[in-house]
């Protein structure tokens, strides 16, 4: 016991006050620096949100199940904003396009959230991940390398890979038995980008490929696992759950080849730098200069001062492996397959590449593919219904100030971005669910507002390599369904999403592909 004045505590006591004191003098001043959040989620819709878990919940289950909730999400609160609180961080939903378009370009808007820090184990501090300053001077430096005089250059890589797809395809030829899309189109799009990109081919190193690939696949499906359980958001019990699991060399595995061509391109730097160019003796300047790859820029960059790590060069290019392959991949896909599904759109679609390519075997031309104009409107329909990166985040470093209800979303929220969403709301596409085109339409376009469509994001910290995606994924599909027709037995509604790091199909892209007869679909009648 003791005595204070006449005033017995016991030594429990003398501890416990101040204790609870200093706790209510926390929450208090806590609840003080949050009012303005505070006031905010009072007048939003939004799920349930409990005490420090927050709406978390809605974000616990299976790939598929997390998926199934976000859409749900969307069906129960958009286009309004709508609040969702994970854990002690408050954030708001934007689905509405002119507020998409305020938040993206919103220099206050720029920073990733603190949820990207659990994918830094797979990107680093690349483009898609980096701090803001580190972003800027990147960004400055790298998107050079994406120029429309480069991206010509690729187009010998995009035939020749195209014609790899076409005789891989072959074995498959004519079954009634399905085979899954992802299994032929996922080594050619990495194969695509580590020669456009890094100057290297993996035609002789599918061994490295593979590896590279399957490792993805998992890194992924590990980080997605480890945000949906927040006991695992602390390193060191990731990193037990990854021994515990047998994983503990998921992410070596997946640096193996973007070191290994690093690796490459930088002995080739050195002798080059030393003057020893009797590799390149045939070689004219002019040739030299477009035989320039990603790679090869970033060590010019450096040696031009511009202060690149070893980690910053291995960090961009995991980014632009993942980026240019793991999402054309995907779109590749989803795009056959709705194809498939819809045989009179397939029909068009040929019909279009017969009347510019004909029924040669002509290589594709960057020319060629500004005339493919409804292809054009098929992948960026494909993007709207299956965007790769369903969802955006990010945390406000200063206030910002919405259309919708004049909302200011307060600095240090998280604003949830969801293309999945804004692809979805029926003000700007009428039939949002349906697979139509047309909505790509020129006068389609004309009438909706323009981030209505953000399949590669928008903004500042837009994709770099949307032109690339887009060109790549052209000479693809046209070089697919000028050789075969597709077919499956999948209907649209069968198709079922899950949600790792990326969206992709819960069960695959399963179809059977035949000869295409190559003559127009319709006979069209010329007058004279």
């Amino acid at each position: 016991m003791q005595s204070v004045s006449g005033f017995r505590l016991t030594t429990t006591e003398v501890f416990a006050y101040p204790t609870i004191c200093f706790v209510v003098i926390l929450w208090c001043r806590y609840k003080w620096n949050r009012r303005h959040l505070d006031k905010l989620a009072a007048g939003l819709k939004g799920p349930p949100a409990y005490p420090i878990i927050g709406s978390a919940l809605q974000f616990i289950g299976t790939p598929e199940e997390i998926m199934d909730n976000i859409i749900k999400l969307i069906k129960d609160y958009s286009p309004e904003p709508f609040k969702i609180c994970m854990g002690p961080y408050f954030g708001v939903a934007i689905v509405k396009p002119e507020d998409v378009q305020i938040v993206l370009n919103s220099s206050r808007a720029l920073q990733k959230d603190r949820f990207y820090n659990f994918v830094k184990n797979i990107f680093g501090e690349g483009l898609l991940t980096a701090p803001v300053d580190k972003w800027r001077k990147h960004r400055r430096l790298i998107t050079p390398s994406f120029n429309s005089i480069l991206l010509n250059e690729f187009f010998p890589v995009y035939n020749e890979k195209s014609k790899m797809l076409i005789r891989n395809l072959k074995s498959e030829l004519n079954k009634t038995q399905p085979f899954d899309l992802w299994d032929y189109i996922a080594p050619i799009t990495l194969n695509l980008i580590c020669q456009n990109a890094m100057g290297y081919n993996l035609d002789s190193q599918s061994k490295s490929g593979s590896e590279f690939e399957k490792a993805m696949i998992k890194a992924s499906e590990l980080d997605s696992i480890r945000v949906s359980k927040p006991w695992l958001y602390p390193s060191i019990m990731f990193s037990l759950y990854l021994k515990l699991k047998g994983y503990s060399n998921v992410f070596n595995s997946l640096y193996k080849l973007p070191l290994k061509m690093i690796h490459k391109k930088r002995e080739e730097f050195a002798q080059k730098k030393i003057g020893n160019e009797s590799n390149y003796l045939d070689v004219t300047d002019n040739e030299r200069k477009h035989s320039k790859v990603f790679l090869d820029t970033l060590f010019e960059l450096n040696e031009a001062g511009a202060n690149f790590s070893y980690d910053d060069i291995r960090d961009e290019v995991v980014t632009m492996m993942i980026g240019g392959s793991e999402t054309n991949a995907i779109t590749l896909c989803f795009c056959v397959l709705l194809l498939a599904i819809y045989p009179s759109i397939q029909d068009k679609v040929y019909d279009e590449i017969y009347d510019v390519l004909g029924d040669g075997d002509q290589t594709i031309t960057i020319e060629d593919t500004s005339k493919l104009l409804y292809l054009d409107q098929v992948l960026k329909e494909t993007l709207r219904l299956f965007p790769v990166i369903p969802l955006i985040l990010r945390q406000l470093q200063g206030d910002v100030k919405i259309i919708s209800n004049n909302i200011v979303l307060p600095k240090g929220s998280t604003c949830y971005l969801s293309p999945l969403a804004t692809h979805r709301d029926s003000d700007s596409y009428p039939n949002p669910t349906s697979f139509d085109p047309e909505n790509f339409s020129p006068e389609n376009i004309a009438k909706r507002h323009k981030y209505s469509f953000i399949g590669f994001s928008g903004g500042p910290r837009g994709c770099i390599g949307s032109k690339y995606a887009m060109l790549s994924m052209k000479v693809l599909v046209a070089t697919f369904l000028r050789n075969y027709s597709v077919h499956t037995d999948c209907k649209f509604n069968d198709i079922k999403l899950r949600l790792d790091l990326l969206l992709r199909s819960s069960n695959g892209y399963p179809v059977t592909i035949r000869t295409r007869d190559r003559r127009p679909v319709y006979i069209k009648l010329e007058y004279i």
